[in-house]
């Protein structure tokens, strides 16, 4: 048997994308408990230490029948971290994480970080970040996108072996780094797009997707 698909809802995230989730569990880190109001979804759970959730929305969640987990400011992990943690407790077969675009740098690049963790390696997770999309990808990613998308495939954690299909700039069991930005300005120019992961993790950056499937 499958675990939940859960969505887990970050500050400033964007209402349309939230509202149009299909996931059955619904976890809000902090300030995302008010995206998930606005966006009608049922919340089952808010996490953080909430110092960005405004007393009224975490007051309408309550009353709804979500639950409460507030944290210490002084923590050693994020209220992302503390979502994720919480959504594989639950036995998640699958996370859609929704986060804000722009916003402090460093908590951009320890928010896409968190998404390609260890931690949650045996769980599918995909995100929208703004209004790009980002696949975590350990095996096998194949996602539609329309011709002339942006695409990067950007190795995690460390080294990646990669084959792509679908791609303007094919690769063929080749080795990404961390380190090196060979896999960014990639562009669609057939759909589906493959994108198979030998060794390592990437993420998987793109835009206009219609629809994925990641194994």
């Amino acid at each position: 048997m499958t675990g939940p698909h859960v969505q887990v809802i970050a500050t400033d995230a964007v209402v349309a994308h939230v509202a149009a989730s299909a996931a059955t569990l619904v976890v809000c880190a902090d300030g995302g408990v008010g995206v998930g109001l606005r966006a009608g979804r049922p919340i089952d759970l808010v996490v953080g230490d909430l110092d960005s959730a405004t007393t009224a929305d975490l007051d309408a969640a309550r009353a709804a029948g979500a639950r409460i987990e507030r944290f210490p400011e002084a923590k050693d992990e994020t209220d992302l971290e503390l979502a994720m943690a919480a959504a594989v407790a639950a036995g998640a077969d699958t996370i859609t994480v929704h986060l804000a675009a722009g916003g402090r740098l460093d908590h951009q690049l320890a928010n896409l970080l968190v998404l390609a963790s260890p931690r949650w390696m045996s769980v599918g997770i995909d995100a929208w970040v703004g209004h790009d999309r980002v696949w975590v990808v350990r095996g096998r990613l194949v996602v539609a996108l329309a011709v002339g998308a942006a695409v990067a495939v950007q190795a995690v954690t460390g080294p990646a072996t990669v084959t792509t299909s679908g791609l303007e700039f094919a690769l063929t069991g080749e080795v990404l780094h961390p380190a090196e930005a060979r896999g960014i300005s990639n562009a669609v120019v057939s759909s589906p797009v493959e994108v198979h992961v030998d060794d390592g993790v990437v993420l998987v950056i793109g835009a206009d997707a219609q629809s994925a499937h990641a194994t």
